[in-house]
């Protein structure tokens, strides 16, 4: 079993994202993939020149976060059995071997952090299993819950390990640099989630989307 490193950026790329990237590439997974979807035209593919094991994807307009993790998988999974898929605004602090370790308890899982879904680890078993992540929820919030729901009808709850918590959190960057946006997605989403499984994360009521 191996993994590559997926990161989804919009508007941290620069700030945030770089430098952890260098210590990724120069350290801690120097040996490993890192594949990152641009969505707020940064202008890093120049890092992809500079490190070849990181793969920038400039996109003409933003997927969102469940558009970005299902591209990112994708492409992770066509040579790998696992997606190491974090936030922008995140450094971890460790290194392969940790990740393996966590692969070893938990081959055919979706592992989470402790903080939230800052740092998730998913295998492709899951991806396939359960299926893409819903882009219906745009640019973001409620796809993860919208997953962990769609888990919960076939019986599987998400594992969560304290060893995948990442060194160092800022939550959230993008409520810091574009409140307005987040807040706006949040309402919007929190309806669409409601539409789709008859009440909020936790009350749902339908079995089946949009209880069809």
């Amino acid at each position: 079993m191996s993994f590559a490193i997926g990161i989804p950026t919009l508007n941290r790329g620069v700030d945030l994202l770089l430098p952890s990237l260098i210590k990724y590439a120069t350290g801690d997974f120097k040996d490993i993939d890192i594949h990152v979807v641009d969505n707020g035209k940064q202008s890093l593919t120049f890092v992809s020149e500079l490190t070849p094991q990181i793969h920038v994807y400039e996109q003409q307009h933003n997927l969102g976060v469940a558009g970005s993790w299902n591209m990112l998988c994708n492409k992770i999974f066509e040579s790998h059995s696992h997606a190491l898929i974090l936030n922008d605004d995140v450094y971890l602090g460790y290194g392969t071997e940790r990740v393996k370790d966590v692969i070893s308890k938990y081959p055919y899982s979706l592992v989470q952090s402790h903080i939230s879904w800052s740092v998730i680890l998913i295998s492709k078993h899951m991806y396939d299993y359960i299926g893409a992540f819903d882009e219906t929820f745009y640019p973001a919030y409620y796809e993860d819950s919208d997953y962990l729901y769609r888990m919960k009808l076939k019986g599987i709850i998400q594992d969560v390990d304290d060893s995948l918590n990442p060194e160092i959190i800022r939550i959230s960057m993008t409520q810091e640099k574009d409140p307005e946006l987040v807040n706006e997605s949040m309402r919007v989403n929190r309806e669409r989630y409601i539409e789709k499984w008859g009440n909020s994360p936790l009350l749902e009521t339908f079995l089946t989307p949009y209880n069809k």
